[in-house]
């Protein structure tokens, strides 16, 4: 049993959602460049989705459901500049990312994923959740970031640090059943969520990391 679970805070709840993320704006200019007025000058605006958005830069899935169309209004606006511009998949994807958000709004208090930016990533922390009841459940390092999960006793315990300064950011603890019907339910809305955004797009460019050149819709 890993020694920093007695550490841990305890934090009543958690909430948890998949966010796809939106800008104000696509960038057809140069990869590099001198002047940052060329991130301005260079751009094309982005008209957000035509949905209820509690925070401006973000659509959760709770929003997105029922609105998959409007969603994905939004995504065509991308792919159509994109070709107006020449512009490779490549150079785009960013467009494309999901972010896993898992908090606590009144205390404050959550875990970051900066470095999962398909649901397969994010998948890959989410399944164990359900599936593991006690014992390891995840454990992951990247650039700046590293995460641990452990389940022991219908309590998850959530260790976020930071390997190159050795330094802990946040460990936690909460009730485990709770969290895992909220992710069972969150699993099970993202797949509706991607089958009906590949149905409108004609591509999937959102469950996993694309390598090929996807075939959007006219």
């Amino acid at each position: 049993m890993p020694s920093w679970l007695s550490d841990t805070r305890p934090i009543a709840s958690l909430q948890v959602d998949v966010c796809f993320l939106i800008q104000e704006r696509l960038y057809y200019g140069p990869d590099r460049f001198s002047d940052p007025a060329d991130l301005q000058t260079f751009a094309e605006p982005l008209a957000p989705p035509a949905l209820p958005m509690q925070d401006p830069g973000l659509v959760r899935s709770a929003e997105a459901r029922g609105y998959e169309r409007a969603l994905a209004d939004h995504y065509r606006q991308i792919v159509r500049l994109a070709r107006q511009h020449r512009l490779p998949f490549n150079s785009i994807r960013h467009y494309f990312w999901l972010r896993l958000w898992l908090w606590n709004p009144e205390q404050r208090v959550g875990i970051a994923f900066p470095w999962y930016d398909s649901f397969a990533e994010i998948d890959g922390f989410l399944r164990p959740l359900v599936d593991i009841a006690d014992g390891p459940v995840h454990d992951d390092t990247d650039q700046g970031w590293a995460l641990q999960t452990y389940a022991r006793d219908d309590t998850l315990y959530f260790l976020q640090s930071d390997p190159d300064e050795d330094a802990t950011q946040v460990a936690i603890s909460t009730p485990r059943a709770a969290l895992v019907a909220q992710v069972a339910e969150l699993r099970e809305r993202m797949h509706g969520i991607l089958a009906r955004l590949h149905d409108e797009l004609g591509a999937d460019v959102w469950s996993a990391y694309v390598r090929d050149e996807p075939t959007f819709k006219a």
